[in-house]
């Protein structure tokens, strides 16, 4: 008996230890609170939580931070593309989402999972070593949404660090993440891993390749490599290609269409990739993106959709 309480305290022992070690591997780096959108045209991020602390860098408007912690209701602790400091609360907008967050991440522990939807009872998609380093494109309740390797999906946010703003090292100039055919799957889906391909691409008016893309130069470029001949500008392929759709019954691969003209005719283009999420070229200076569809700003440009796959 005395052998087996023994036996008993060295496994609660080494649990413990066991335990603390794994909460030491990502202690530097704290859970992700959220993310938020600079809403002023100067913002300061600055060394503490106050306006007489230095300041270590300024923001532009649109800039898209991670939010590690709130300090309080006046001061968010953030990192923006590998530099963390802290911003005025209320010069923030959209503040949890994560619309057209492009940053380079780092794996901060070993044998991570990437997930495909941002929980632990999730479908595990690979799992990285430290040190690799991944395209962030999002945040979700805590967890980084990752482009690495052809696929997406999830990591806490305590397993990885935001670097910088760049892509990462193995990524070419034109592409993020290379493509891999995968005919087995619908047509729809491999039409949105062909786009994804091209996260991170330059915008270019008028650009139709690789090397750049407007909104309706992806589109064309990424239908055509399956077949489909699509009306080269967006409001012609809302005009002219495919078939009209509800908003509600969006499946992956379908166009959806903006207009910032006070819906006076078609903007903008994008191709739906499920989750209430498209990819897009977005604009000069962004480049290929993945936005929200329940955002503020595209709620309100929303004009249509198309199914082109049948």
């Amino acid at each position: 008996m005395k052998t087996a309480k023994k036996l008993l305290i060295i496994l609660i022992t080494i649990s413990i230890i066991a335990s603390a070690l794994i909460i030491s591997a990502s202690a530097d780096v704290p859970m992700a609170y959220g993310a938020a959108t600079v809403d002023t045209p100067v913002l300061n991020l600055r060394a503490g939580p106050s306006t007489s602390d230095n300041v270590v860098s300024r923001l532009s408007e649109g800039d898209i931070i991670v939010i590690t912690e709130r300090t309080n209701s006046d001061w968010y602790k953030v990192n923006f593309r590998g530099t963390v400091g802290y911003v005025s609360a209320p010069l923030l907008r959209d503040v949890l989402t994560a619309e057209n967050f492009n940053a380079l991440g780092r794996v901060i522990g070993d044998v991570v999972n990437m997930r495909e939807k941002p929980n632990t009872d999730s479908t595990v998609l690979g799992q990285y070593n430290q040190s690799t380093e991944m395209t962030v494109i999002g945040i979700n309740n805590g967890w980084y949404k990752a482009v690495y390797d052809g696929k997406t999906g999830y990591i806490r946010s305590d397993y990885m660090e935001i670097i910088s703003g760049q892509k990462p090292a193995s990524s070419t100039a034109t592409t993020a993440v290379s493509y891999v055919p995968q005919p087995n799957l619908p047509v729809g889906q491999q039409v949105v891993n062909f786009a994804l391909s091209f996260l991170g691409s330059d915008y270019v008016y008028g650009g139709m390749s690789p090397s750049g893309f407007d909104c309706s130069g992806l589109v064309t470029y990424v239908f055509k490599n399956f077949g489909y001949s699509l009306t080269r500008n967006a409001s012609g392929q809302y005009r002219d290609n495919g078939v009209k759709i509800d908003k509600s019954d969006l499946a992956v691969g379908d166009l959806v269409f903006f207009s910032s003209n006070g819906g006076a005719g078609v903007t903008h283009v994008g191709i739906y990739i499920g989750d209430d999420e498209f990819i897009h070229a977005s604009r000069p200076g962004v480049g290929v993106i993945i936005s929200r569809l329940d955002s503020t700003y595209y709620l309100d440009v929303w004009y249509g959709a198309k199914r082109v796959i049948s």
